[in-house]
């Protein structure tokens, strides 16, 4: 579906006859930013004594105004593009998840590190979930010895994202984190939970956790997990408060029986490119990054928007929260712990004293 009409006054017979002139569609925008031209009739608009009404010219003149602004703002939309190559050798996906990780960032109040971190595992687990249907599900978990103890991730395939930090040792706001090779420490695991229809329970796999990034991670998991050459990279940059301007990552992995060949050109050629982020900053959409990294022409076969979404709500809390016994609801009520903090996206609910004691009502009618 074309992201927007544009129509103008044409005086050729296909939009119409003489006085009754027709306002036609002459352009498309498309999902990718291109603009296809000439595209025909829209919808018949009476003219003035064959001339447009003022309000009429207004009108359009904003409408053409905005054309550029609107491929300008589609650009820096937040998307993953998945592809296959028509020689059937490669699939690959990029993502531009910028302000989903900026976002993610501010909720959590996170510092440099983890929110670098964070918005790798951001655009790995929606890379997986790029893969998946509807509602299914990924989530994507990194659990360390270091400063950062776990780093977690969930994507939706309709596009939806939210994740989380742990520090081994609470941070203040915004506070940086002294810079390491390895922020997640040496020791620990790595892992990616599938949440699929028609399986009752989550499919889990589990690596041990490598030194380095979410990057090295990923691809080693791809490795020894799933035993597919992969390629992974992820790019970050910061603004001069410490704040992620840009999150941007690329996969491509290796279709069975294909030539490997094929795979190292995208690596040689991952390495001759500016960073990712250099790309993404300069306006290159996701489209034009993987004409540059693949060696052959490809076929797009999704093109999903990006957003840090949480689907966290009071309701849902004060579910939970009925699954406690009575004991611990009165102890909580009675000492005021009455916050509720969701660990994906920060959000706080304050429970009132009215909702204690619907809560307790509640609870108590059950064991009756």
């Amino acid at each position: 579906m074309p992201l927007l009409l544009v129509a103008r006054r044409r005086k050729d017979k296909a939009c119409g006859m003489s006085r009754n002139r027709t306002l036609c569609v002459t352009s498309l925008v498309q999902r990718d930013g291109s603009v296809t031209p000439e595209f025909g009739t829209h919808s018949a608009t009476r003219w003035r004594n064959g001339q447009p009404s003022y309000e009429r010219v207004a009108h359009w003149a904003k409408v053409m105004a905005t054309v550029e602004e609107l491929k300008r703002q589609f650009q820096q939309r937040d998307r993953v593009v998945r592809v296959l190559t028509v020689d059937g050798q490669l699939r690959a996906v990029a993502i531009k998840n910028s302000r989903a990780a900026r976002t993610a960032q501010e909720r959590h109040g996170l510092e440099p590190v983890g929110a670098r971190l964070l918005a790798q595992a951001l655009a790995a687990s929606a890379l997986l979930a790029s893969f998946l249907k509807g509602e299914e599900r990924i989530l994507v978990e990194a659990e360390g010895d270091g400063p950062i103890q776990k780093v977690a991730a969930e994507a939706l395939q309709v596009g939806e994202v939210r994740g989380y930090v742990r520090y081994a040792v609470p941070r203040e706001d915004g506070v940086p984190l002294r810079l390491s090779t390895n922020p997640l420490g040496t020791h620990g695991l790595f892992r990616v939970v599938r949440i699929l229809y028609n399986h009752i329970e989550p499919i889990v796999s589990v690596v041990e956790l490598q030194p380095g990034d979410i990057a090295a991670n990923f691809e080693y998991y791809f490795e020894r997990s799933e035993q597919i050459p992969t390629v992974v990279r992820f790019d970050t940059a910061f603004d001069a408060d410490g704040l992620l301007s840009v999150s941007a990552g690329v996969f491509v992995q290796l279709m069975p029986g294909a030539d490997p060949a094929q795979l190292r050109k995208v690596e040689q050629r991952l390495d001759e490119l500016p960073p990712l982020g250099e790309l993404w900053a300069a306006g290159v959409m996701p489209e034009a990054l993987l004409e540059q990294l693949l060696p052959a022409p490809f076929t797009v076969l999704n093109s999903t928007p990006i957003d840090f979404f949480c689907r966290c709500s009071r309701e849902r809390f004060k579910e939970l929260l009925t699954t406690l016994q009575i004991a611990d609801i009165e102890e909580m009520r009675r000492l005021g712990q009455n916050e509720l903090v969701c660990q994906y996206c920060g959000e706080r609910y304050r429970l009132e004293e009215r909702e204690f004691e619907e809560l307790l009502k509640r609870m108590r009618a059950r064991t009756n």
